[in-house]
């Protein structure tokens, strides 16, 4: 079931990836919303490469050339973290003033940078021949701390780019605006990952609980709520940009 998932996953993020660049090149010169465009487009290419590496095929291919077990699945949940900030760098772009942008943005570079040095700190003292990066191991510490970390920062991420989509939707609809369509889907893939965040770690902690549910239900629940994460978002962001550019030129044609 991975395999379809993620690889409608990379497909959808792929061709986002080429829109999102296509848009942030034509619109190079104008200084609005240059930072969201940016790192808009960092995030669809991190959701391709993460969905890429996290189809089984691909991820024990990398793992044979390697010879590096579970390298496949570091690298996609780094790619997953660099995606989560790219989304948080672009709503903050979104939402605050000007002159609160630099601030902010720099603590969630700073957020990010921490969190890829611990996950891969992290990973070098997990017992890979053991051990699996996956909450079904959870039972050994050094996976537990791992995904914990990794957890937490797509809870934190999902929580801000879901409310300020969810706000900024219902803002445009009201205003009449196409794009408010987008933003919602958006809003709702940001929720989807929140759910996916919960699922997993919620998972963890019944594990060290001793009450934990058939890993066959987690194996099939966790992908469904990753690909629609990522199907929500990317779609959501395609649908949001091409009905700002359709709302963009209606207004110039009123004026």
């Amino acid at each position: 079931m991975d395999g379809p998932i993620f690889g409608a996953c990379a497909l959808l993020s792929a061709l986002t990836s080429a829109l999102c660049l296509y848009v942030t090149l034509r619109r190079r010169h104008r200084p609005d919303y240059r930072l969201a465009r940016s790192a808009r487009t960092v995030a669809s290419l991190s959701a391709c490469i993460g969905s890429l590496l996290a189809i089984p095929i691909v991820a024990d291919a990398v793992d044979r050339m390697t010879g590096c077990n579970e390298l496949a699945t570091l690298s996609s949940d780094l790619a997953a973290v660099v995606f989560c900030a790219g989304l948080q760098v672009m709503v903050v772009d979104w939402r605050h003033p000007r002159e609160r942008i630099n601030a902010s943005v720099t603590k969630r570079v700073a957020a990010l940078g921490a969190v890829v040095v611990l996950l891969i700190w992290e990973f070098q003292r997990i017992d890979r021949a053991h051990f699996d990066l996956s909450p079904v191991d959870g039972r050994d510490r050094q996976v537990t701390v791992y995904l914990l970390t990794y957890l937490a920062f797509s809870t934190v991420a999902a929580l801000e780019v879901g409310t300020v989509s969810a706000f900024l939707a219902r803002r445009t609809w009201l205003r009449g605006h196409a794009s408010a369509v987008g933003l919602g889907i958006c809003a709702a893939g940001a929720a989807f990952g929140l759910a996916y965040a919960v699922s997993r770690g919620g998972y963890l902690v019944a594990v060290h609980t001793g009450h934990t549910w058939p890993a066959y239900v987690e194996s099939g629940i966790s992908p469904v709520l990753a690909g629609l994460c990522i199907g929500g978002v990317t779609i959501g962001l395609s649908l949001a940009t091409v009905s700002a550019d359709a709302d963009r030129r209606t207004s110039g044609r009123r004026s």
